[in-house]
């Protein structure tokens, strides 16, 4: 029942996004006084745009300042004026290139290729040359970069039929206007200085607790801050970043690639190993994976995210609601049991180890982000708060240790640490333990010796990437 509610309110989701960003979408209601309806121009600080016949100018989407530009113009459908057949944006703005990067690869181009082959075609629009992207279907964008402007430059296009003579005309009368300061990009990422880290130590009441920089064998870079995750069994580290899951060998100093690993789905979020050496794989509503040898050996249907206990015999499936299932495994199939984690509300997280489920969620009191330790039986135990009895930022991982339970606190970045009775000890800045500007922690994983392998994301000093990068944790 669960999870054909999560599949309803993903549709309904769907279906409400199409109202405004599908075909045909139904026109805003900053759209009620068009003005300009032919022969008219736009004058903005960056560009201007000359437009006649079907196009309207919506003029409460214009921005204008020496920094950035926007304007928005329609074709409405002459059926039904509530609607458009097409929706043109023309950008220009005055920014560093980082964004602009993020959308090479969101729109499928190579960084290097672009930079440093000049593989792709352009096309000159308004005095400059500019990439094309269109999606097969109702999406057309325009883009590049103008670097001695320190400019970005887009034009895109939401419409019914991307090959409308209407859209040719409409950027036949674009002009933009940026001027050459002789700006110079700064480094892209194979350029930059990979990211590094000395070891850490800071003493936490009783306890030193330390962290050591694991380097790749080869910077991982991402434009995605959150949804990457770590797995650990023996000698081998897992790591799924961007979707792609791959095996890494861990000899104590270094991460080295050994292979990629093939998912039928891009989007899966989450890896966890079992002491079998099984990686198990879950997320993004698809069917859970098992993994041994780098090949899938199991799958199971209808399971969304999943938690699953080191033995692999059991796991607690879960959503959002504190409405849970305890799914137990039998050969290839599993019996699932409904649990309810009542103390809970909104659930972000979710964590099982050998002795405890971890719930990471919104207190049911309206208390704050909390951690809730329950029995397989759903009975709870403790709870985990921060020094004052109040909430936690988002924690994305917690287990328990020979001294008490580790968290690490992903919105607050601050590794949290209390006594086996639940009483808080300590709180470790990202900054004392590992020297980073701004993480995030995304996932973590333990070790066969009790350390801590945790991965997070952060920005190079030197802003030509942000990457993925992993630290041990011992001393807790």
């Amino acid at each position: 029942m669960k999870k054909l509610s999560a599949l309803l309110l993903a549709l309904i989701m769907v279906f409400s996004l199409a109202a405004c960003g599908d075909k045909n979408p139904e026109k805003p209601d900053n759209t009620k006084a068009p003005s300009n309806s032919s022969g008219s121009g736009i004058e903005a600080s960056l560009f201007t745009v000359d437009f006649g016949g079907d196009w309207i100018n919506i003029e409460d989407e214009f921005e204008d300042s020496e920094d950035g530009c926007t304007a928005v113009l329609q074709v409405l459908d002459p059926e039904d004026e509530e609607y458009y057949l097409i929706e043109a944006t023309v950008e220009a703005k005055i920014e560093d290139p980082y964004d602009f990067r993020e959308d090479l690869v969101y729109y499928d181009f190579v960084q290097y290729e672009y930079k440093v082959n000049n593989a792709y075609e352009t096309v000159n629009i308004g005095g400059v040359d500019l990439l094309r992207y269109d999606d097969g279907d109702d999406t057309l964008v325009y883009f590049n970069r103008v670097e001695g402007a320190n400019a970005s430059v887009y034009v895109s296009f939401d419409a019914t039929d991307i090959n409308d003579s209407r859209i040719q005309s409409l950027l036949d009368g674009i002009t933009f206007r940026l001027e050459d300061i002789g700006n110079v990009d700064g480094p892209w990422e194979w350029e930059g200085e990979a990211f590094f880290a000395e070891n850490g130590s800071v003493n936490a009441g009783a306890f030193n607790v330390t962290s050591e920089f694991v380097a790749f064998e080869a910077p991982v870079t991402t434009f995605e801050t959150f949804d990457h995750s770590v797995a650990a069994t023996g000698d081998r580290v897992y790591v799924l970043v961007d979707g792609e899951l791959s095996e890494c060998h861990y000899d104590g100093v270094c991460l080295a690639f050994v292979q990629p690993i093939e998912l039928p789905e891009d989007d899966y979020e989450r890896i966890e190993a079992t002491e079998d050496g099984t990686v198990w794989v879950s997320g993004g509503l698809n069917d859970i994976l098992c993994i041994k040898g780098g090949n899938v050996v199991a799958t199971y249907k209808d399971i969304d995210n999943f938690a699953i206990h080191p033995s692999g015999a059991w796991g607690v499936d879960y959503f959002t609601s504190n409405e849970c299932e305890i799914v137990t495994f039998s050969g290839n199939t599993y019996t699932a049991t409904p649990v309810t984690f009542k103390e809970a509300d909104t659930i972000m997280h979710l964590c099982v180890d050998e002795n405890n489920i971890y719930v990471c969620a919104n207190a049911a009191d309206d208390s704050g982000h909390k951690v809730f330790i329950y029995n397989k039986d759903g009975v709870l135990q403790k709870t985990l708060c921060d020094a004052e009895g109040e909430g936690l930022g988002s924690v994305t991982f917690v287990t328990q240790t020979a001294n008490g339970y580790i968290a690490f606190d992903g919105n607050m970045r601050d590794v949290l640490l209390w006594d086996n009775n639940g009483a808080f000890v300590a709180e470790i800045s990202d900054g004392e333990l590992f020297s980073t500007n701004y993480p995030w922690f995304c996932d973590s994983a333990v070790l066969d010796d009790g350390s801590i392998i945790t991965v997070m994301t952060d920005e190079r000093e030197d802003q030509s990437a942000t990457e993925l990068v992993a630290f041990i944790v011992k001393g807790f």
